[in-house]
């Protein structure tokens, strides 16, 4: 699972350098929405992570539920009024921001179907005939 875990980390930060950079590129979209939706994104997967290590490890699990249950909070708290100030004070394109937002979601689906069994071409296309 962590290894799964790093490649859709990695993933995600190829995928928005890329995009932002055909953004850009293009002039289509603000290279800077995507970049910041995408960073907003991978910060909350970076927080998630660091609370799931903490509450999965035994002895603070045991030890102190309620400091893990407090970061769970703060952690959603400060997540929700960040994105709030960042739509009213930093001037976004509301898509480009959407697109860098679901990169990681893209990332997501990318590493499981090529994590799945059977993921190559072939076995598929075996399967099919």
């Amino acid at each position: 699972m962590g290894v799964q875990l790093e490649q859709i980390e990695k993933l995600h930060l190829g995928l928005i350098g890329l995009v932002a950079a055909a953004a850009w590129l293009s002039g289509w979209m603000g290279a800077g929405s995507i970049v910041l939706g995408g960073g907003v994104m991978a910060a909350n997967v970076w927080l998630l992570k660091q609370i799931a290590r903490r509450a999965l490890t035994p002895q603070v699990a045991t030890q102190r539920p309620g400091v893990v249950l407090l970061l769970v909070l703060a952690k959603f708290s400060i997540f929700l009024a960040l994105l709030g100030l960042l739509f009213w004070r930093v001037p976004l394109d509301p898509m480009a921001f959407a697109v860098g937002a679901t990169l990681l979601m893209i990332a997501c689906v990318v590493v499981a179907l090529a994590a799945s069994p059977g993921s190559t071409m072939e076995h598929r296309a075996e399967g099919q005939g």
